[in-house]
């Protein structure tokens, strides 16, 4: 459900915020781009999500409720205080979720064809 509700929570605002910019060009840009890093963000979120939720033991996933908690309150402040260097992080953020993300795909497309070798081409 989170999915269906963090991505257009995500491309509305920017859409809101460049749509008197120049005309629908700049709206639909915006809400491409903030839809993106929402999606971003989300599928980085919830990758990492499963991956702790493997570990039986409660610390990590409790450490990763707080970081998550100072992350998301840690930004919000910088927005306010400091909106340029607020920008520099969420695009480093991105780009290291970017990167995650990769390293997920990979992993999990040498899991399937180690579980499925029949399914491998000659």
């Amino acid at each position: 459900m989170q999915t269906f509700i963090r991505i257009p929570a995500g491309a509305a605002p920017a859409a809101g915020a460049w749509g008197g910019v120049d005309g629908a060009v700049w709206t639909v840009v915006a809400a491409i781009v903030g839809g993106s890093l929402a999606a971003t963000g989300h599928l980085a979120k919830s990758g990492t999500r499963a991956a702790a939720n493997t570990s039986p033991e409660p610390l990590s996933n409790a450490g990763l409720s707080v970081a998550e908690d100072l992350t998301a309150g840690g930004l919000l402040w910088l927005a306010f205080a400091h909106p340029w260097v607020a920008l520099a992080a969420v695009a480093v953020l991105a780009v290291a979720a970017i990167w995650l993300l990769t390293k997920v795909l990979r992993y999990l497309r040498r899991l399937f064809r180690w579980l499925a070798p029949s399914a491998r081409a000659p």
